[in-house]
């Protein structure tokens, strides 16, 4: 016995360590997802109204721009190297390049456009723009699960693996994740100005993504500077999803990560700078 009452102890405690660390974590990853919940439901009210059906249009307008795509390539008549399907071709081409470029072209304006939420102290620049790419993200994958659904039923031609399917378009959000935080960051020298400069970026690069080409399909010495572009290795995991071992994939797994991760420091460092400079007007 010390001589201490009953409960001095705890009375005495600093409130900080009240609870022990793992109930603390628990209690902030808990307010961290519901405020990317609110964050994504606000962003779905914005972007296509509170009424209605609007908001399915967050999943139709993907298929629609890739189905549309896919369809004008089947019209043309032309084959694909390896005799592969050209419809599963171009939906799992096209629609998580839209991803890429979705979450590009939408990043010059996205805290502008969130801009009354930041009164509330929970919610970061980083919530918004976490909060819509896991929204595109969502959308992107529900979209491509509906048209090779589709694609399957009609052509009896299905997917091999929809995890390595639903993993490369993963990476692709999460490297365009990085990027868009220093589209945001970049905002320090004007919304408009780089809203100009992102959204032609975004179309002059399409040969560079990979997008609409198997690397195979190029001579060696062309292969390794294509290979230096993440996004390349990104399309060759989603192909090899859907066609499996058909034909030679080209990818490198460490490299995506490494790719990813850099992107993603970067991003968090530009925006960390730039936070105190970023202008809602």
């Amino acid at each position: 016995m010390d001589g201490s009452l009953p409960g001095q102890d705890r009375a005495l405690r600093p409130p900080g360590l009240a609870q022990p660390v793992g109930s603390r974590l628990m209690a902030a990853l808990r307010v961290q997802l519901v405020v990317l919940g609110a964050v994504m439901m606000r962003e779905i009210h914005t972007r296509f109204g509170r009424h209605n059906m609007g908001y399915m249009w967050l999943f139709f307008e993907p298929m629609i721009l890739g189905g549309c795509i896919a369809m004008v390539h089947y019209i043309s008549g032309h084959g694909l190297p390896g005799g592969l399907d050209i419809l599963s071709f171009y939906v799992v081409g096209y629609t998580p390049y839209y991803l890429f470029r979705s979450i590009l072209n939408r990043a010059a304006t996205a805290l502008l456009a969130n801009a009354p939420i930041f009164y509330h102290r929970q919610v970061t620049f980083l919530d918004v723009m976490v909060a819509r790419n896991l929204l595109d993200c969502a959308a992107v994958m529900i979209a491509v699960l509906v048209m090779l659904a589709l694609i399957g039923a009609i052509r009896d031609v299905w997917p091999v693996d929809l995890v390595w399917i639903a993993f490369g378009i993963a990476t692709i959000a999460l490297f365009c994740h990085g990027l868009s935080l220093m589209v945001v960051a970049a905002t320090i020298f004007g919304v408009e100005t780089v809203d100009r400069v992102v959204h032609p970026l975004t179309y002059l690069t399409i040969p560079l993504t990979g997008a609409f080409y198997m690397v195979w399909w190029f001579p060696a010495e062309l292969q390794e500077w294509m290979l230096l572009v993440p996004s390349v290795h990104m399309f060759e995991i989603i192909r090899e999803g859907q066609f499996g071992p058909v034909v030679p994939y080209h990818y490198d797994i460490p490299y995506i990560l490494v790719s990813c991760a850099v992107t993603n420091v970067l991003g968090m460092l530009a925006l960390r700078v730039a936070k105190r400079r970023i202008e809602f007007t």
